[in-house]
């Protein structure tokens, strides 16, 4: 199929020659249309193939040989005094390929020739394929031909080919392949909306493939085989996550579409989703964030920061406040997770995949983090700011209380608190933290500005030599890296350091509460450093059992995918218990 930007170059290279498009396959002899190319019109995405020639006769039919209306999409059928009397030697492909024509004289037969085609109101004809390379996807058949057509009338292409792929088991996508025009290689964002806007959403494809050339066979037809793989990784545009809500369902999105991250701005559909993976998204969206996210409102808003604001998700602007709701939905106990010593609870939401959507979740952060304002002087005061949060959502227990690192001095600080008010605590849950007077340290604990940068760089300070390091190019950093930190500016990660650096400097003076009742610890064993410390450190501040698990990773890595994937469900199976969820999982208990 000759393009249109070949022959409108023809046309102003060569003024006055006649340009004919002929169509006609061998068991025609020659051609059996031809169409004279004149004049093109602007954004013509194909030049016809035109009218049957002298004595010959197209029938554009069904699969029930049954003419299909002007517009339409069938199979070409040549008739005529030119068409073949079949294969020599070969009467079974002869009687598969030569019928009968019900529309021509007595007697007379028609070629099958395997072409799509459609008829324009003016009785010429365009040409739309090969039924060979039609393609179902999810149920749907998709002609190739038809999206080739409008991407070979996009400016900045050359050739296109779009052919179906199945590079992950079950999972059939449609891919375009484009050769960039002399003039320029197209912009991709451009092209999928005028594909969006001239097909249906289920004919755009799922990726675009830039190369020099269309490789072929030796007969010169398209060697799909050869045609490179897409690549369905991580996005290289668009802004990170600004909230924990927003971090989850760029996760979410990731995770139906098999790909390694996504920007708050990519579109769902742009990177190849559709009806069937939208489902899936939903569905995995009401399990972790307890939202009901319709497939209409995903058409209407296929972007992270789209769906953020139709969900009536956290503002971006309160991200930082002390109390932050990861899932405010569900009717039984909530969960209320402290923050680490650098005061973002953020991390926290990846727990929302292994806690079931009838738990709402909390995340308690520093002060300080959202606007200017004094940080505490004591962890007991901390404690009791905090308890003042919980029960303003929750005005009595049985509570239920998770902190990790300085979190947990925090969080055992608080359920101390609580009880002091006369409430319960149900679940105090620690990950990796100890009393700071109770672990023997070679060294002093308390980190340097340049110790609290380098971990939240999470770099090796081998690396780094003497080289200064500023807020500046952390915050630079984190966004670069699509960090879950990512959209903190310069003053932010100033107040992050400060705030570390002041929860260290307390932890060295606390000296827990005595707190009556269970405590569940999580310890990582990577990397632990110099420091020995083991459940028994906790025994003179836990009056009740205290249940040990051994978590194999490293302490900054408690709350990152694989740590949570051992972390959750004995968790959700301790909440369970708590709360007296018959649904829950019952582990026998541990007492160290």
């Amino acid at each position: 199929m000759v393009s249109p930007a070949a022959a409108a170059r023809v046309l102003t290279a060569c003024p006055g020659i006649e340009v004919v498009n002929g169509y006609g396959p061998t068991e025609a002899t020659t051609l059996a249309t031809c169409h004279p190319v004149r004049s093109l019109p602007e954004n013509a995405a194909t030049v016809p193939i035109g009218g049957p020639m002298a004595n010959m006769r197209a029938y554009v039919l069904d699969d029930r040989l049954r003419p299909m209306p002007t517009g339409m999409v069938g199979e070409l059928y040549l008739a005529g005094t030119g068409v073949a009397r079949g294969y020599f030697g070969r009467p079974g492909l002869t009687a598969e390929r030569f019928t009968a024509d019900p529309y021509g004289p007595a007697g007379s037969r028609m070629y099958r020739t395997g072409d799509l085609a459609w008829w324009l109101p003016d009785g010429t004809l365009e040409f739309a394929g090969r039924v060979d390379h039609q393609v179902k996807l999810r149920g749907l058949r998709i002609e190739p031909g038809e999206v080739e057509a409008v991407l070979a009338g996009c400016p900045g292409v050359a050739q296109a080919a779009v052919v179906a792929r199945e590079d992950r088991p079950g999972d059939k996508r449609l891919v375009a392949y484009l050769v960039p025009a002399p003039e320029g290689a197209p912009e991709m964002t451009e092209l999928s909306g005028r594909l969006r806007r001239e097909l249906p959403d289920y004919m755009v494809p799922a990726a675009f493939v830039t190369v020099d050339a269309l490789p072929l066979t030796a007969n010169g037809k398209l060697d799909r085989v050869a045609l490179p793989a897409p690549d369905y990784g991580a996005s290289d545009a668009g802004r990170g996550p600004r909230t924990p809500q927003e971090q989850l369902l760029c996760g979410l999105f990731a995770e139906v579409l098999g790909r390694e991250q996504v920007s708050i701005d990519d579109g769902f559909f742009d990177l190849g989703g559709h009806s069937l993976l939208a489902a899936r998204l939903a569905s995995r969206v009401r399990e972790t964030l307890g939202l009901e996210l319709g497939l209409r409102l995903l058409f209407e808003a296929p972007t992270v920061a789209g769906l953020t604001e139709h969900l009536a998700m956290n503002d971006p602007d309160d991200a930082l406040d002390v109390l932050l709701p990861l899932r405010s939905t569900g009717m039984d106990t909530p969960l209320f997770c402290v923050h680490p010593g650098g005061g973002i609870s953020w991390s926290y939401s990846g727990l929302l995949n292994h806690l079931g959507p009838q738990h709402p979740v909390y995340a308690i952060q520093a002060r300080g983090l959202g606007r200017p304002e004094p940080l505490p002087t004591s962890y007991e005061e901390m404690a009791a700011d905090y308890a003042d949060h919980v029960q303003k959502i929750q005005p009595e227990g049985p509570y239920l209380l998770l902190g990790w690192s300085a979190g947990g001095l925090i969080a055992h600080a608080l359920a101390c608190e609580l009880q002091a008010r006369g409430e319960r605590t149900a679940l105090l849950a620690i990950l990796d933290a100890y009393p700071v007077k109770d672990v023997r340290f070679e060294e002093e604990p308390v980190p340097t500005v340049r110790d609290v940068l380098v971990g939240v760089l999470d770099v090796d300070p081998d690396e780094l030599d003497d080289q200064e390091i500023t807020y500046a190019e952390v915050a630079e950093v984190l966004n670069r890296r699509g960090s879950a930190l990512a959209g903190l500016n310069e003053r932010q990660v100033e107040v992050i350091v400060q705030i570390m650096i002041n929860n260290a400097k307390l932890a060295v003076d606390f000296v827990p509460g005595r707190y009556d009742g269970d405590l569940l610890l999580f310890n990582s064993t990577i990397d632990r450093g110099h420091d020995d410390a083991g459940p028994e450190v906790w025994r003179p501040y836990i009056t009740g059992r205290i249940e040990s698990h051994e978590i194999t990773t490293r302490h900054d890595q408690m709350t990152q995918a694989g740590s949570l994937a051992q972390i959750g469900p004995i968790l959700a199976a301790r909440i369970a218990e708590a709360t007296g969820d018959a649904g829950g999982t019952t582990l026998s208990l541990q007492e160290d």
